[in-house]
C-alpha cells in the first residue's frame, strides 16, 4: 500500500484517475474507504488524490494534538509529495473544515472548494453527538462508536431499507485501526475548528451541500458557511442525512461534477 512521508508521519495514498486534480478529504468516522464509490466515479473525470487523514486508516497516529489546520497542513504536504501543485478541493464533513483551512491557509493551492455536511462552527446539538460518540468510544471501542455513528448518517427510511450498505459503512467504520487516542484529538479538532470571522476572506468558488436530516452537521451550518463565503453556492437535498452522498448519489455526484467542469 502506498505510504509517503508528510512532515512528522507517514501518510497512506491512492490516486485516481486522470486529468485535473482533486483532493478528495475525508471526515471524522472513518478511512478513504468510507468514500470509495465516490472517489472512483470522481475519478472518471479527474486526477483523484485520496488519503487516510492523520490518526486513522493506513496513515501513522501520533498521540499529540491535532487540528484542523494541521490537518490542512498534512493535506498540502501530501500535495506536494506527489506533485500536485493546484487542485479542486473536496471535503465531508471534519475534510470540509480542512478544506476551509486549505483555502485560507493555501489560497494559490486551491481551483475551487466543494465542501459537504460540513460546518464553520459545530452547533451544539452537532457537538453533543460527537462528545457522546467520544465517550462511547472511549469506554467501549470503535464498533460500539461505529453502531452509534452511523445511526446519525442516514435517514430512518435509509436505514432500515439498505440493511447491506448500512452494515458494510459500519464495519468499515469499526475497522478503520485507530487507537483511542487517535479518535479522540481527531473529535476535539473538530470540536475546536471555527472559521467564521475568516471564512469571508475565501476568492475561489465554492459548492456547500448538505442532507435536510442532517443531526450531525446540521443544514443551518452548511447554510452559515454559505452566507460567510461570498459567492458561494448551496445545495440542500430533501429527506437525506449527514451521508446524503449516499443516499442522494446520483444527483449528488452529478451536481458536483458539474460545479467543478464549470470552474475557469
Amino acid at each position: 500500500m502506498p505510504r509517503i512521508r508528510v512532515g512528522d508521519i507517514e501518510m497512506y495514498y491512492e490516486v485516481h484517475g486522470e486529468g485535473t486534480p482533486l483532493v478528495h478529504i475525508g471526515g471524522l468516522a472513518g478511512d478513504a474507504r468510507t468514500w470509495e464509490k465516490q472517489i472512483k466515479h470522481l475519478a472518471q473525470h479527474f486526477k483523484v488524490l485520496a488519503f487516510d487523514n492523520r490518526g486513522t486508516g493506513r496513515s501513522d497516529c501520533p498521540d499529540v494534538p491535532y487540528s484542523t489546520k494541521l490537518f490542512a497542513r498534512d493535506t498540502v504536504g501530501l500535495m506536494d509529495a506527489v506533485g500536485i501543485q493546484k487542485a479542486h478541493v473536496l471535503g465531508i464533513s471534519m475534510g470540509g473544515a480542512v478544506a476551509q483551512e486549505i483555502a485560507l491557509g493555501w489560497p494559490d493551492r486551491v481551483l475551487s472548494l466543494v465542501i459537504n455536511c460540513s460546518f464553520a462552527r459545530m452547533d451544539r446539538y452537532g457537538a453533543r453527538t460527537l462528545e457522546n460518540i467520544m465517550g462511547v468510544y472511549q469506554a467501549q471501542g470503535p464498533r460500539e462508536a461505529a453502531r452509534h455513528f452511523v445511526l446519525y448518517f442516514y435517514t430512518l427510511p435509509f436505514f432500515n431499507q439498505h440493511k447491506d450498505v448500512v452494515d458494510e459503512k459500519e464495519n468499515n467504520l469499526a475497522d478503520a485501526k485507530r487507537p483511542a487516542h487517535a479518535f479522540i484529538h481527531s473529535t476535539r479538532a473538530c470540536l475546536e475548528h471555527d472559521a467564521r470571522d475568516r471564512l469571508p476572506s475565501i476568492k475561489v468558488p465554492v459548492l456547500v451541500n448538505a442532507g435536510s436530516e442532517d443531526l450531525m452537521c446540521s443544514p443551518g451550518c452548511s447554510e452559515e458557511i454559505a452566507r460567510l463565503v461570498p459567492g458561494a453556492k448551496l445545495k440542500i437535498y430533501p429527506g437525506s442525512s449527514h451521508f446524503f452522498l449516499s443516499e442522494h448519489f446520483d444527483d449528488a455526484m452529478a451536481d458536483i461534477i458539474g460545479f467543478l467542469k464549470a470552474v475557469k
